[in-house]
């Protein structure tokens, strides 16, 4: 097993994975690559007894943080997150890790990877905690904005990834939604509730965001944009709670104070980038995870033994055959234009009344001249 570390992408790059792939080599069993400048990457090996056993891929250029990811994949061709996906693609390594840029991530993705068959477009895959378990957030950045049938194919993979991974025989799959009622939302979320609801998923129909912290469902779908935001509201919320316990500690009964801390960060600890590591994009034909841009060592040795992982109990693999086997994609996108015809005769039924009412009260109004 062979995993390429885009070395130059993140905040923290490219100290961060050289320094994270250290950290994961005593616990990985494959052979690590590190992609990006060879005189920068040199240098920091130099300072390692261990250098020998981490083999450096030259790459000319880096995509910045800030770029946008199709024009990144025609400007910098030499960048280390494009020489990494493409020696993913030609089968040279089984997995790539990156927590660079991550709208170029998907971009270099699907431009030499490829996508499942009959998929629109690949998305991010969270698990959140919750108290007697977790559910799977979808898309959770990888596209910032989702038309329906991207929705519905979202669910697809989060169904079958749940069942590859979790062993659910019925993931309960629902809808991110700011009511249970399928006429809240905006258009494409209803029309995408109408599409999941005659689909052969288990489909449980809307969630609400306090949904997140129950067992109401096993997978909540959403766009990227959405999806991201939740992600560091929950960052940002479980530090916020940590410091408001620390800064209000009970004298008379610090016992019920610890205790809530240590359940606090016990919870925060199944969530935390740097412990989780990273997150499978999933869509793609080949093991992709993306790290946090703020991630340091620990973050990128974790997201690094989660590619090992993934790549050893062959998931993208097993989810490519359950899809195809299912044939739920193509399901949905038969379903997907049946709906869009629908809606096209009501509203062209519509029209066509309307101008047959028009033309009556125009010889209407002929006559009674």
């Amino acid at each position: 097993m062979r995993i390429a570390v885009d070395a130059m992408g993140g905040d923290h790059a490219p100290e961060a994975p050289v320094q994270g792939s250290f950290l994961a080599m005593p616990q990985c069993p494959a052979e690590l690559l590190l992609i990006g400048n060879e005189k920068q990457l040199s240098t920091i090996l130099g300072r390692s007894s261990e250098a020998s056993s981490i083999r450096i891929v030259h790459a000319s250029e880096v995509i910045g943080m800030g770029e946008a990811g199709p024009v990144a994949i025609r400007k910098k061709r030499g960048a280390s997150l494009s020489v990494a996906m493409r020696l993913l693609a030609e089968g040279e390594v089984d997995a790539v890790v990156s927590a660079g840029n991550s709208a170029a991530i998907v971009a270099t993705a699907k431009h030499f990877v490829g996508l499942i068959p009959g998929l629109r477009r690949p998305a991010v895959a969270v698990p959140l905690p919750t108290p007697s378990g977790k559910v799977l957030l979808m898309d959770a950045g990888a596209q910032a904005e989702a038309n329906t049938i991207h929705l519905a194919q979202s669910a697809a993979l989060a169904n079958v990834y749940l069942k590859v991974t979790q062993a659910l025989d019925h993931p309960r799959v629902g809808l991110l939604n700011i009511g249970q009622e399928p006429s809240k939302g905006m258009r494409v979320i209803q029309r995408a509730f109408t599409l999941l609801e005659r689909s052969s998923l288990h489909f449980i129909g809307n969630v609400e965001p306090q949904d997140l912290f129950t067992d109401r469902t096993d997978a909540a779908i959403c766009d990227g944009f959405v999806g991201n935001l939740l992600l560091k509201m929950y960052e940002g919320l479980l530090q916020t709670l940590l410091q408001c316990l620390e800064a209000n500690v009970d004298d008379q009964d610090p016992s019920t104070s610890e205790r809530l801390r240590l359940i606090l960060e016990r919870f925060q600890g199944n969530y935390d980038y740097r412990n989780v590591g990273g997150a499978p994009l999933l869509g793609v034909r080949r093991t992709v995870v993306v790290a946090h841009g703020r991630s340091q060592a620990k973050a990128i040795a974790n997201a690094i033994l989660l590619a090992s992982r993934l790549v050893n109990d062959r998931v993208y693999e097993r989810l490519s055959a359950e899809l195809e086997k299912d044939g739920v994609l193509a399901d949905l996108r038969h379903a997907n234009t049946a709906l869009m015809l629908e809606q096209l005769r009501s509203k062209w039924g519509f029209t066509q009344k309307q101008n047959s009412e028009a033309r009556t009260q125009k010889s209407d109004d002929k006559l009674q001249k």
